[in-house]
């Protein structure tokens, strides 16, 4: 069995730091789309794998691409979220 760590594709919340970091559940930018689909390109997934993502809008849409297709088990749980940013002392952490 392998565990690999993989991060989400670029997000709109790093395009114009520090303004952009408080953007509120970030999405993924064109260039993240094409790096989610360069991921499953490079590391194709199948019907074994098993996806464990965050519940953010920029980690469930490159989970999504990345497994187009294969019906692979997908979990979603917030015990794999990011955690805060130093630059945002007095942000929380959202969770769904």
């Amino acid at each position: 069995m392998q565990i690999i760590f993989i991060r989400h594709g670029q997000g709109e919340h790093t395009l114009n730091i520090p303004q952009s970091l408080h953007i509120y559940d970030p999405a993924l930018t064109n260039m993240g789309m094409m790096q989610a689909i360069g991921l499953a390109e490079e590391m194709p997934l199948n019907e074994d794998d098993i996806l464990i993502v965050s519940p953010l809008r920029r980690t469930l849409q490159t989970a999504e691409i990345w497994s187009h297709k294969i019906l692979c088990r997908k979990i979603t749980t917030p015990i794999v979220s990011p955690r805060i940013f130093p630059q945002i002392p007095k942000a929380k952490n959202i969770t769904m």
